[in-house]
């Protein structure tokens, strides 16, 4: 690492900036000859940027009548031929329902987020939705099998993280194991882009304790009207794994309609060592989108998907998942400049639904005992936003949210064989309740403010209120007698909000946020009752009566853009009082042992609990354009997180990470070079049955040709080296005792994908 860190530095000192005269011009929107801010203006020649400030205007170096980009995120991108004074008019993008990172004006901006974009490694890796996560500085992955994977940033998972698909909508787990993630319920090639808030420094989007992460999957509308078609496909070595997708739209002026459908058909895959791992699965997913544009101003749209699952391998549990449904509808409207006071209305609804089935019928232990645990999830929610305007450098958003959570279902146990092998006259049926049909409700109030106190600098501050209630309708007698033999509603308040400065001049951009986030326990942490849900076989048990989670975090972040390179980085520190965690309970070794979605042997159960904790840490980026079509990247991040009332390392944290990568990108072909080095994990909780990670080293190739118009072939050769290794956030590979229980990842992988755009 230290290596990597001097040839970084090596590389800034040795960057000679390119020849040229400094060109200025004006970027403006072609309806309204408003100003376009944040718009960037990019040397087709070159690679030299320049981004245009609250004037939309600019300056840059490059030669007269050489051929300039301009791109922006609300915007339809064009080419011009660079000339002193130039004016550009842009031509704004169909109404953005979905977007919560808006960067159209700096008003509109959010302290601290990230828009992610990779067009390369969605064209070259058809796995799990949670991969694009994996080159995302300060993004870890957790995986109990190729289906149940998610993405971990910092130190919050799961519900610490604010995690949903287009701006509102999102599925909830359940499965208490989590083999049924968010991630695993939408088409990865799907998802357009992803949008990332570091931390509670925005108060418009519902609950939230760290980051918020909104999976974009709205199509891109073409400017031409009439039919689309959009055919993919891929195949990968390592498993035999074939994907199949297909995309069908049409276009008019005051309609649109997407359909989309796929097909994966996974294999179980061989890791680095050459052992198989369980892994296959196969799932078959549609959706629709209809969008209705009532005048230039308005938007409605209404979006259904419907995934199905089924022959699902789980490395991390002696059951698997003979099915795996969900669906979800949403409707959005949005209406913008509805007058001079009020700028936008949004509304957002949504319901999803899930239906998941484990069992153990392809396990040796069917054989004594036959055990399969159908649960369900429902969830709905929606959102009403104004967008008031009260003077020139002012916006203020407003308006209120809800989420409602219902879980069901039981795990029944059919025992055939005694311990010693004798088969049993009458087989003993036993029937356990997985959430003892409970439901949370969370409903928000929210004001957040954006202030211009300069054209180079901006205030933000918000401010939310959550009412949340919790409910077990159907409470295990085993688990009330636990807490007095009653287990009463909860009913709590949660007051969270924020403040930032974002300082953007001369290319230099420096952002410091405060964020004080908040968040009632899950379903999981309340009301799960002898279940094994985490990283070991030991059952956990709920605690009703958990505290409010509540996180103090700042965050400082220093950007800077040069004519062929940026860099960049921030720091990060988080208190967190009633951190929610789990911790072995000898006192309640007495009762019954049933297992979660599989079962362990008998041993002590885990307790949620309360803790204070904290966190700091820092992440960073260097980019140089080497040339108009080779680019350097490189970046790393890291966390320390501490859990002080046990006065050890926090649970679950990933080591020091790093990127480097070269890409070299032309119109008709590209070359993608890129490896991810991860340190050794000596910090872990014994409490949690955590041990130390080895480092490693990965090494990705990708690359692409535009045969035709419209036909793409892109290709990849993954883990080039073969090496054998897994995430320190891996749940126990307990199918098997190698490797010390760890779920492995695969071993080297050779992939093809093919798209077709008419």
């Amino acid at each position: 690492m230290k290596q990597i860190l001097i040839f970084l530095f090596v590389l800034v000192f040795s960057i000679i900036s390119s020849l040229g005269q400094s060109l200025t011009g004006k970027v403006i929107d072609i309806t309204d000859d408003e100003p376009v801010i944040n718009a960037v203006v990019k040397s087709i020649e070159t690679g030299t940027i320049a981004i245009t400030d609250i004037s939309g205007r600019f300056k840059i170096k490059v030669a007269e009548n050489s051929s300039l980009e301009i791109s922006h995120i609300s915007y339809k991108t064009i080419k011009v031929s660079a000339k002193q004074g130039l004016l550009i008019k842009l031509n704004p993008k169909q109404i953005g329902l979905d977007e919560i990172v808006v960067k159209s004006h700096s008003l509109d901006d959010i302290s601290h987020s990230v828009v992610i974009t990779d067009k390369i490694k969605k064209g070259s890796q058809p796995r799990n939705l949670a991969d694009l996560f994996n080159d995302i500085p300060g993004f870890s992955l957790q995986k109990r099998s190729s289906m149940a994977t998610e993405p971990s940033f910092r130190s919050f998972k799961y519900e610490e993280m604010n995690i949903k698909y287009d701006g509102s909508a999102k599925i909830v787990h359940a499965c208490p194991n989590r083999m049924d993630p968010i991630t695993a319920h939408v088409i990865p090639e799907e998802v357009q882009k992803i949008e990332i808030v570091k931390g509670p420094y925005t108060v418009r989007y519902g609950q939230r304790f760290g980051a918020t992460v909104n999976m974009l999957t709205k199509p891109s509308i073409p400017s031409k009207h009439g039919f689309h078609t959009n055919i993919e496909g891929g195949y990968e070595s390592n498993g035999g794994n074939l994907v199949g997708r297909a995309q069908l739209q049409y276009a008019a002026k005051k309609y649109d309609i997407t359909l989309n459908g796929e097909h994966r058909d996974f294999g179980n895959y061989t890791d680095g060592n050459g052992s198989i791992v369980p892994s296959s699965f196969k799932t078959q997913s549609y959706s629709v989108k209809l969008g209705v544009n009532p005048s230039t101003t308005q938007r409605l749209q209404m979006d259904f998907r419907a995934k199905y699952g089924s022959d699902i391998m789980h490395a991390g549990l002696p059951m698997d998942s003979p099915k795996d449904n969900s669906k979800m509808l949403s409707l959005d409207y949005k209406a913008e400049k509805v007058s001079k006071l009020i700028n936008s209305i949004l509304f957002k609804a949504y319901f999803s639904d899930v239906d998941h089935l484990m069992d153990n019928k392809l396990r040796p232990s069917f054989e004594f005992m036959y055990g399969r645990t159908p649960v369900t999830s429902n969830t709905l929610g929606g959102k009403l936003e104004f967008g008031l305007i009260p003077a020139t450098k002012w916006m203020i958003f407003a308006g209120f949210d809800a989420d409602v959570i219902k879980r069901d279902g039981h795990k029944y146990v059919t025992i055939n064989k005694n311990p010693a092998g004798v088969t049993l006259d009458n087989p003993v049926e036993k029937e356990f309740s997985v959430w003892q049909d409970a439901t949370t409700q969370d409903y928000g109030v929210f004001i957040e403010s954006n202030y211009m106190l300069a054209s180079y600098l901006t205030a933000n501050a918000g401010i939310r209120a959550d009412y949340n209630l919790a409910h077990a309708e159907n409470p295990d007698q085993a688990f009330a007698q636990l807490y007095g033999g009653d287990i009463k509603d909860i009913n709590e308040v949660n007051i969270g909000g924020n403040i930032s400065l974002k300082y953007s001049k001369n290319d230099l951009q420096i952002q410091l946020a405060y964020g004080r986030g908040t968040r009632s326990a899950s379903m999981v942490e309340r009301y799960i009752n002898r279940f094994s849900i985490g990283a070991d076989s030991r059952d956990y048990i709920g605690n009703p009566y958990l505290k409010p989670e509540v996180n103090n975090q700042i965050d400082l972040s220093v950007n800077k853009y040069f004519n062929r390179f940026s860099i960049g980085g921030n720091v990060f520190y988080s208190l967190m009082q009633n951190y929610i965690t789990a911790r072995i309970n000898s006192y309640f070794m007495v009762g019954e042992n049933v297992g979660g979605c599989g079962s362990g042997p008998i041993r002590a159960p885990k307790q949620f609990w309360n803790v204070d904790a904290y966190q700091y840490g820092f992440e960073g980026f260097f980019k140089y354009n080497i040339t108009s079509n080779l680019l350097f990247s490189s970046d790393f991040a890291y966390t320390y997180a501490q859990n002080t009332t046990y006065k050890e390392p926090l649970a679950q944290i990933a080591p020091l990470v790093s990127h480097i990568g070269l890409k070299w990108e032309k119109s008709a072909y590209w070359l993608d070079l890129r490896t991810r080095i991860v340190g050794t994990q000596d910090r872990y909780s014994k409490s949690f049955d955590e041990s130390e990670t080895p480092g490693f080293s990965i090494l990705d190739f990708r690359a692409g040709v535009k045969i035709l118009k419209g036909l793409t072939i892109g290709g990849a050769a993954l883990n080039v080296l073969d090496k054998a290794y897994y995430n320190h956030l891996n749940f126990s590979y307990i199918n098997s005792d190698k490797n010390q229980g760890m779920i492995l990842e695969p071993g080297r992988n050779f992939s093809v994908y093919v798209k077709y755009k008419l």
